[in-house]
């Protein structure tokens, strides 16, 4: 026997005991819809909420011992959450992030001051919920069973309490108003610029879906609004009033100020994002919750790296991994690649989800592609690849999976040639994984750690 075959087996072993509590978390989702959806639910889904509360009643409450803020919106709302959590955490305060969807682990969705959530602790979490959905199905029989979301949701509280988190940055999943996370109470509400996405739940008009997200705000409580589409902007002005929230509007930081405070995400849309996590960090320290200054705002948006979100791997070709996946984020990746890359041909290697607009998606980053790799992502609810290809007409192929795709795109590539892959964040990690890069334990430079 080795000196190492002992710590091999209980590596194992807590490998499996996390594989065994993954199962169970997913056993409340429907596959071909995603973890937001169990068929076992009631359909009502104001009923989403009052499941989320009680689970985190039956848990002894965890979300009320911290100050808790809601990222909701369209895009950029991981990027958001991820550099306000950033900025709180580098003044000090112990913070909880809880983001949408993982990469390569799921693990990856709860973060205690930038790390991942280790297996380890998310099976304590999950032995700890079981007999909370017992208790939960017992007491209210009429509202059926978790999803999947929403157990990963009283996870996420469950463990910022355990690691005596302060603060919690939470990404809205879909819409706002009816969305688990707004079973919570937050202190301070951030909305993100809102495009179209979710339309079949949220509304096809850009005033709807801005009303849904607007069901984060709070009364008397500090909202951040990101510049915003004149229909979107004045859906959420009059839900401000109508609800007494004290409405701040955010433009994105000047070009000079993201220099100086060494903004480490690419693309001009990420100076939108930072402004928004500045002031509602700004927010939280009106209000005492922390003490947020010049130097912890610096030090928190130059260290974080989000990978996934126009992230260059070096090499020959050079590859760009951005998970946009709707209108607005795919216009927003086209800025960024024109930018980053002037007179540089793109090969587009695409994937997407059945539910997304995948038209709009094409109009708004086409025009940037010279070649395009059509494929789907892993799993039930991919696009097909021959559906996803008439979008972009004869400068696409056709490919079974993203392994041949991203093969064929880097052996067609030029030097001066950009390969992305895009479309979907579940197609970007399955890109990570292909090209062995690992999961991302931790959002801080290797400096910070």
């Amino acid at each position: 026997m080795t000196a190492g075959a002992p710590s091999n087996r209980i590596t194992s072993a807590v490998s499996s005991r996390f594989a065994g509590a993954l199962e169970w978390l997913y056993g409340f989702a429907d596959m071909e819809r995603g973890v937001g959806w169990n068929a076992r639910a009631s359909p009502a889904r104001e009923w989403n909420l009052r499941r989320t509360r009680i689970l985190l009643d039956l848990l002894g409450a965890p979300d009320r011992r911290m100050a808790v803020v809601l990222v909701a919106g369209t895009n950029g709302k991981g990027s958001t959450a991820a550099l306000l959590a950033s900025i709180l955490s580098a003044s000090g305060t112990t913070t909880g992030l809880y983001t949408k969807p993982h990469l390569q682990s799921y693990r990856e969705r709860i973060r205690v001051d930038g790390e991942a959530v280790g297996e380890a602790a998310f099976s304590d979490a999950v032995d700890a919920l079981r007999p909370k959905v017992d208790a939960l199905l017992g007491l209210v029989p009429a509202l059926g069973q978790p999803t999947t979301f929403e157990l990963t949701t009283a996870l996420a509280f469950l463990q910022f309490a355990s690691s005596r988190c302060t603060a919690a940055v939470v990404e809205v999943g879909l819409g706002g108003r009816l969305d688990a996370t707004n079973a919570t109470d937050p202190h301070v509400s951030v909305i993100t610029p809102i495009s179209h996405d979710h339309m079949r739940e949220l509304g096809t008009r850009l005033d709807q879906i801005a009303r849904e997200k607007a069901g984060v705000l709070r009364p008397g409580r500090v909202v951040v609004v990101a510049a915003q589409q004149a229909t979107a902007a004045a859906a959420i002005r009059v839900a401000s009033a109508r609800v007494g929230a004290e409405r701040r509007e955010v433009r994105p930081l000047p070009v000079a100020d993201a220099t100086r405070l060494g903004l480490g995400l690419r693309g001009p849309h990420q100076r939108q994002n930072a402004a928004l996590a500045i002031a509602a960090a700004r927010a939280l320290s009106e209000h005492g919750v922390v003490t947020v200054h010049d130097d912890h705002v610096s030090r928190g948006v130059s260290r974080l790296r989000w990978p996934g979100r126009f992230e260059i791997v070096p090499g020959t070709p050079l590859l760009v991994l951005d998970g946009a996946h709707n209108d607005g984020s795919a216009a927003a990746l086209a800025v960024a690649l024109r930018q980053n890359f002037r007179g540089r041909p793109v090969r587009l290697v695409v994937g997407m989800m059945r539910e997304k607009d995948a038209g709009a998606f094409a109009q708004a980053l086409g025009s940037v592609a010279r070649f395009v790799y059509a494929t789907a992502p892993r799993g039930t609810r991919g696009l097909r690849a021959e559906e996803l290809a008439r979008r972009y007409g004869g400068r696409a192929r056709i490919f079974p999976d993203l392994s041949r795709a991203l093969e064929a795109a880097r052996a067609d590539a030029r030097r001066r040639d950009v390969v992305c892959v895009t479309g979907s964040l579940a197609l970007v990690g399955e890109a990570r994984d292909l090209l062995g890069l690992p999961v991302p334990e931790s959002l801080w430079a290797a400096a910070e750690r």
